[in-house]
């Protein structure tokens, strides 16, 4: 059991609630004199010679985005978990926290199920065998409360490298490699939610960026997501998949990425159809479109939520997952470059782009969320995303 908070600890998670909301809600950075990547500041006085520059626009937000700016997936993801999991009340605080480790993108997306239903537990990220500053108080911050479904852990922690923070009841998920450590996260999802998914998603256990976008589906549905290899369906995998006794499998990535002879050994274990794209830009995007029966976004229309991050940041699933699974549904989507927006991506987004005929108000709105600084995706890139996700007039068809 962990200690009462004095009245000075409780001032203390007090400034730290207010400085992580600070970051949260203006998480973008921007350059003031020979600093950099201040965060924008609340209160910034009109007659202040830095003032544009304090109060951090358009980096931090512009119409249609908000960015939640971390310099890396670790500092990122607290925040997200902050967006979800506001702790001004026992109301807006979780049940648990998932640590994930810094080395380990595999358990990030596989563990991310368990931000959604019943478990509901945002995911921070370890440092290898330390917390590091900003997880610390986050998770000081959140204070879950003790999680049922997992004999009143507050903590869930993910392989042998995240440590026990001190003062939290924890419990472990382990496993010796990513295929067992996902083989076990299912195991743990379906012993809380009584039975196991009926639809699972086999993902690259080699290939982040192929895999990262199924991250923020399973927090979102509750499928299960389980690892390959390339060439060879590795036996945790399979015997996961066994226990899920015939379910539709569903494969993310193109033949170079999982193979053909992967499928068919899939196809043994249940119905089994595959999503890909041949970059990680389009495989994301293909995932976002397609819906077959209970599975899938779906998302050929305007009027979407969805959140962008960088391929190259594949723990930045853990920031997804939280958003998507708490707040407005919204599908990770994946670019390759920080300085534009890739075609595909914009071809897609241009697509689904909403419109007004007379009334603004009657209409479908896109959003999205940014992940990441200026490395992950620039300002430009940024504002050129509000403007493809922006409501447009249209003219009525003629007759």
């Amino acid at each position: 059991m962990r200690k009462p908070h004095s009245a000075s600890s409780r001032l203390g998670r007090l400034r730290r609630v207010l400085f992580v909301l600070l970051l949260t809600i203006f998480l973008a950075g921007c350059s003031l004199g020979d600093e950099s990547s201040t965060p924008p500041q609340l209160g910034t006085e009109s007659d202040d010679e830095d003032a544009a520059a304090k109060l951090g626009f358009p980096s931090s937000a512009t119409k249609n985005t908000v960015r939640i700016g971390g310099a890396d997936s670790i500092a990122t993801a607290a925040a997200a978990a902050s967006v979800a999991f506001p702790a001004t009340s026992d109301a807006t605080r979780p049940a648990a926290v998932v640590l994930v480790d810094n080395d380990d993108w595999q358990s990030a997306v596989a563990a991310a199920v368990l931000a959604g239903r019943p478990i509901g537990a945002p995911l921070l990220i370890s440092d290898g065998g330390e917390l590091p500053a900003v997880t610390s108080d986050t998770l000081e911050q959140l204070d879950p409360t003790g999680s049922d479904l997992s004999e009143d852990a507050q903590v869930i922690r993910i392989g042998s490298e995240p440590p026990r923070p001190e003062g939290f009841k924890t419990a472990r998920i382990e496993g010796d490699d990513p295929y067992e450590l996902g083989a076990a996260i299912d195991r743990f999802m379906s012993s809380a939610r009584g039975e196991p998914s009926a639809n699972v998603v086999v993902a690259s256990g080699e290939r982040p960026e192929f895999a990262m976008t199924a991250a923020a589906w399973a927090a979102f549905s509750g499928d299960a997501i389980l690892f390959t290899e390339r060439t060879a369906l590795p036996e945790p995998t399979r015997a996961a998949l066994r226990e899920h006794e015939k379910p539709n499998i569903f494969v993310l990535g193109p033949s170079n990425v999982i193979s053909e002879g992967v499928v068919e050994d899939l196809e043994k274990l249940g119905k089994v159809r595959r999503i890909e794209g041949p970059t990680p830009v389009e495989n994301a995007v293909e995932f976002v479109r397609y819906k077959r029966g209970s599975f899938g976004w779906g998302i050929t229309t305007p009027g979407i939520s969805f959140t962008v991050a960088n391929a190259s940041r594949p723990l930045d699933a853990a920031a997804a997952a939280a958003l998507t699974a708490r707040g407005v549904p919204s599908p990770l989507l994946v670019t390759d470059q920080a300085d534009e927006l890739p075609e595909p991506l914009q071809f897609y987004l241009l697509n689904v782009q909403p419109g007004f005929l007379d009334d603004r108000r009657e209409v479908a709105y896109s959003r999205a969320w940014v992940l990441g600084d200026e490395e992950a995706l620039s300002v430009e890139a940024q504002v050129a995303l509000d403007q493809v996700i922006d409501l447009v007039p249209v003219q009525a068809s003629t007759p």
